[in-house]
């Protein structure tokens, strides 16, 4: 009686931790981190931050500030900037947009077009499970340093904690 009450426990157990583990890989998407542990860490510095950035692309002017610099897919582009636009971001930090291929750019803010994939290599932008170019966001402190980075497919409608990570940063 006892051993068929502990089978029982132990094939529940099995099941809700398989379907856990199904409904964990389902909600990955291909945009995403390879590594989950890498994407949205929330903290500054992490891995082999802080890193000199490069210099933007010449049309979105120079590091004289905090500075978001988003990277995005042509598809994606028009949710970001609605979202940019509606947001007060830009009142704690100066926003850069880079997209990965042609698209119109953000109207009021700076946007460099077909630059994304070359850049975000250079200051370390991770490549999502699809492979293609990244999505996601870094920010650089007012010295040109790199202080965070992060793939994040949905960062149109979490600029809030973009917002929290400028704010962090000095």
């Amino acid at each position: 009686m006892i051993r068929r009450q502990l089978i029982a426990v132990w094939v529940g157990v099995a099941l809700v931790t398989g379907a856990l583990l199904f409904v964990a890989q389902a909600s990955e998407g291909p945009l995403d981190d390879r590594d989950p542990a890498e994407q949205r860490p929330g903290y500054l510095d992490a891995g082999q931050l802080p890193q000199r950035a490069p210099p933007l692309p010449r049309e979105l002017g120079r590091f004289r500030r905090r500075t978001v610099v988003f990277f995005e897919r042509p598809d994606g582009l028009a949710d970001l900037c609605e979202s940019l636009r509606d947001d007060d971001l830009e009142q704690d930090a100066a926003i850069a947009v880079l997209v990965s291929g042609r698209a119109a750019p953000c109207r009021g803010v700076p946007t460099a077009v077909d630059r994304a994939v070359a850049y975000a290599a250079a200051i370390g932008m991770r490549r999502p499970r699809d492979g293609g170019p990244p999505v996601g966001y870094a920010v650089v402190d007012a010295h040109g340093q790199v202080r965070y980075r992060t793939l994040d497919p949905g960062v149109a409608d979490r600029l809030d904690e973009v917002t929290t990570i400028v704010k962090a940063v000095r």
